[in-house]
Formats: C-alpha cells, structure tokens, sequence
C-alpha cells in the first residue's frame, strides 16, 4: 500500500500472477522467473555488460598469455599455472554477468540474481524516493552505467544503504528515465 499525493491509498493487485514467458519473445527465462501480476508489462530486461568486468579480462588475457610464453620457454608449471589462472578468471566474468538480471515493469523495479538459488531484490515505482546514476569516462563512452534507486534519500559516502543498484546496466540513461517516467505516471494516477 502507498499514499498518493492527494492522500489517498494506492493498493497493489498482488493476487493473481500471470506467465507472460510463453507468449512473448526474446529473454523468456527472466519473465518465467518472475512472476508477473495481471497487466504487467516488462519494459526492460536487460544483463550487466562485458565492458563491466574489462579490467579482470585485461587481468585473465596477460595472466594467459604469461603461461603460453612459459609454456614456449619450457616453463610447464608458470605455462599451466597462467593458462590455469586465465581460465578461471573468464569463468568468474562468466559467472558474474550471467547470473544478474535486471527488470523494470510498468509496476516494479526488479533485479534477479542467483544460478541454483534465485534471489530477487524489488521496489514498486510508486515507492522510489530516490534516483542516482553514475558512469565513468570510459563506461560513458560505451553507453553503460549504474542505476540506483531507493527508498529515501541515498545517502553518500560510508554509509550504507538499502537501495537498488542495477551495475554495469546498458543504456544505463534510458533506463533511468524509463523509471522516471513509469514513476511520475504512477504516482500521478495516470496509468
């Protein structure tokens, strides 16, 4: 339940759920990890990007390449332990970006994440208080960021939180203003 502007209560229809996941296409797994409320439309799906985890494939590639020198140097141990050592490193991107997935319905702000067992973070655009992007030079320059939203103010420096953060996001300002956007019509009442 959240207040409107006028004080009025906003009830959310959590009671029936519909699987959306066999009617549509594209990433049908996430929707079918969700269950989505009747009406609810998914308005982005999206992964964190590879350009999130540069620096460790940057890291993994030399690491690799140190063994393939050791292995043509006769070095089988430094050859194995690089080549060993660049493997694991690409699974661990591997395993990062894909076990994340971010949703923002009409309704809600969902990130999902988890292999075997499935943890899922979620707001109702109605609740968000707060909105912060954040981006680098070089994550600008290919269109990915970070998107955090709270339910107050979020506060910066040591502090800790209990915002939403959709990391290494694609398109990171679109996403941002879908929510802005989802968010002003919600609480406006015009949806």
């Amino acid at each position: 339940m959240s207040q409107k502007r006028d004080g009025s209560a906003l009830a959310y229809d959590e009671a029936e759920t519909v699987d959306r996941g066999s009617d549509r296409s594209g990433r049908t797994e996430s929707r079918r990890e969700l269950s989505l409320l009747e009406g609810e439309e998914v308005l982005v799906d999206a992964q964190p990007t590879w350009w999130n985890w540069i620096g460790h494939a940057v890291g993994g590639g030399l690491a690799g390449l140190v063994g393939v020198i050791g292995l043509a140097a006769g070095s089988a141990a430094a050859g194995v332990l690089g080549i060993v050592t660049g493997l694991v490193i690409a699974g661990y991107i591997w395993y990062r970006r894909n076990r994340v997935r971010y949703l923002v319905t009409d309704r809600r702000l969902v990130v999902i994440a988890g292999f075997t067992a499935r943890t899922t973070s979620e707001t109702w655009m109605e609740d968000i208080r707060g909105l912060q992007t954040s981006t680098t030079a070089f994550s600008r320059g290919r269109g990915f960021g970070t998107v955090t939203v709270s339910h107050a103010v979020i506060p910066q420096g040591f502090s800790r939180t209990s915002a939403l953060s959709l990391s290494g996001v694609p398109n990171y300002a679109d996403v941002a203003n879908t929510i802005r956007q989802r968010q002003s019509e919600r609480k406006a009442g015009d949806y």
